[in-house]
Parts: C-alpha cells; structure tokens; sequence
C-alpha cells in the first residue's frame, strides 16, 4: 500500500510543480508592470505583440512546413488598415471596432489568395511567390501618398484610455495568452492533425484521401489572421506605421523566434520573443559603448546562423531532449533496484 502511494506521490509531483511554476509566473506577469519604467513596460508590450506574431508564424512554418517570407503582408496590413481608419475617424473606439472586422476580412481574403498563388508551386518558388505578393502590397502603400503617407508613413492618435502604457501591456498579455489557447486547440484539432501530416509527408495525406490544399488554406488563413491582429494591436502601441512594416525583415521576426524557440511548439515563438527582443534591446543599450551595436541586424544574422547549426530543435527542443535523458537515466536506475 505504502509502495502505491508512493508511486502515486512521484506521478502527481511533476503537475503539482507545474501548477506552482503557472502560478508564479502568473503572479509575476500581473505585478511586473507596476515595478517597470515606461520604456520598459513598452518593451514587455513589444514582447507580447510580437509573439503572437510568432505564433502564427509557427502555424505555416512549424505545423504546415509551408517557409513564407511574405507574412509581413498579413501584420503591416494589420497596421495600415488600423491607422488609416484612426486617421479618418479619430481617436475614438469606433475605428477600433471597425478596425478589428477589416483586419480580419483583409487577411481572410489575402491569406485565400496568397496560399492559392504559392500552393500550387512547391519549395523556392512558393516561397518566392509569398515574397512577391508582399511587396506588391508594400509598393502598393508606398506610391498611395495620399492614404498611407507613402515612405514617410502614417502618424495617428487613439484612444486616451489605450495611451496608458500599462493598461496596454494588460491588454497585450491578455491577447497573447487567449491567442495561445486558441491557436493551441487549433493545432490539436483534427484539422491540426491533418496538417501536420501534411508537414510530415503530403503525398501520403493526399493518399489517405485528404484534400490537401484546402487544409493549407486554412492554415494560411488562420495564420495570417492572428498575424493582422497581432498587427492591430502593434499599431494600438507605437501609433505609427510605414512601409518597413510591410517589409522582408518584419518577417525575419517570426522567423528567427520560431527558430530560436522551437518549431511546431506554440510556446517556442513565444521564447523566441522574449529572447530576440531582449537581446535587441541590449545591444541598443550599449550604442554609446561602440556605434557597431546599432548594427544589430548583424548580431541578429549571427544569431541566425548559430541557431541553425547548432541548435536546429531550438530551446524547446533542448528542453524535450533534457527531459529524455532525466527519465531514461531514473529507468536505468530503478531496473537496476
């Protein structure tokens, strides 16, 4: 009876530390604004916004094993779409509550026409084909002066209320672990399932009778809707927009996180984030040191390069190995009691 028990004991140990670690991490999150600078709570509002971006990267990339490098498209037109009608309507909840619908139309319509375009071919050329799109749109919105201010951008006011640097990392932490949730029941969904079969072998899935393609329009959709509302909210942040946010290195954001963090994980993007961004900030910091530190493009394609070759699972990846070798070694021992 006591041998049960205290089987029993050792299988509950692992949730109830991870039911305490969630709580502490909770607690942490919800008082961490209060102890911050203004500088700071907007960098941890970064931090939110972009992981959820990464997020939906991860959906193409991780999940689908689709490499996009157009899915700037889908957040910078979140951003346009959000100050343009800021900037016709004012500073009122009005133009966010049409902003939000737009967006979602938008992506729905971009993501239908972009998967249909790049589907159809396979490995660079789709890839490419995502990258042309992307800057049709962003030299679509360069040459429209008139609406988007062009290369000078878009300068626009919003609500007073979503001003206060701290209600607005709440409102960021909020949309970053509803997104989470929501994407994580997503991915485990039999539609989920079906993609990463796809990732895994197509021709196989398309074997089994699966209409493969449709499956990566939704992929896509989903993936560039949650990218245009991760792009509202950005927009809610800085309160400007220009065509850099339409650009290829706007999408080498999510890409570096998924790969720092862990493709096909959810969580790993989210790491990636917090690592990139904190990384970004620091190197900025030390610019009085050295000016070669406000070149941090080249730390971050130095980062690139260290995490493909020498940790292509990410730290998630390391993680789950760790994890294997601490249980196979506990087998190891309790075969040998």
């Amino acid at each position: 009876m006591s041998s049960f028990m205290n089987e029993s004991n050792r299988k509950l140990m692992p949730l109830i530390l991870k039911c305490v670690a969630a709580a502490a991490l909770a607690a942490l999150l919800i008082l961490l604004p209060f102890g911050l600078s203004r500088s700071n709570q907007t960098l941890m509002t970064r931090i939110f916004i972009f992981a959820v971006y990464g997020m939906s990267y991860d959906i193409l990339k991780g999940y689908t094993g689709f490499l996009s490098i157009g899915h700037a498209l889908f957040f910078g037109g979140g951003m346009y779409i959000t100050g343009i009608l800021f900037k016709a309507m004012g500073a009122t909840f009005q133009a966010l509550a049409l902003a939000v619908p737009a967006v979602v139309v938008f992506a729905s319509i971009c993501g239908y026409l972009m998967g249909r375009l790049s589907f159809r071919s396979a490995g660079l050329v789709a890839t490419m084909i995502t990258l042309a799109l992307s800057e049709i749109v962003r030299n679509a919105a360069e040459r429209w002066r008139a609406v988007t201010g062009g290369a000078d951008g878009l300068t626009f006011m919003v609500p007073r209320e979503l001003m206060d640097r701290v209600t607005l990392y709440f409102i960021a932490l909020g949309f970053m672990v509803l997104m989470f949730f929501l994407l994580n029941k997503f991915v485990r969904s039999p539609v989920g399932r079906v993609l990463q079969s796809i990732r895994e072998n197509e021709q196989r899935s398309i074997f089994l009778g699966y209409k493969t393609m449709n499956y990566k329009l939704i992929a896509m959709q989903v993936s560039g809707i949650t990218a245009a509302l991760a792009g509202v909210l950005s927009a809610l942040s800085t309160r400007y927009v220009n065509t850099d946010n339409l650009g290829i290195a706007t999408t080498m954001h999510p890409l570096l996180y998924t790969l720092l963090g862990g493709e096909g994980t959810l969580i790993g993007p989210v790491i990636g984030s917090f690592v990139v961004n904190l990384f970004q900030t620091s190197l900025l910091s030390l610019k009085s040191v050295s000016p070669i530190f406000e070149k941090w493009p080249i730390f971050f394609g130095s980062l690139y390069v260290v995490v493909v070759l020498f940790m292509p699972e990410g730290v998630t990846g390391i993680y789950h190995r760790v994890q294997v070798l601490i249980q196979s070694r506990r087998a190891a021992r309790q075969r040998e009691r």
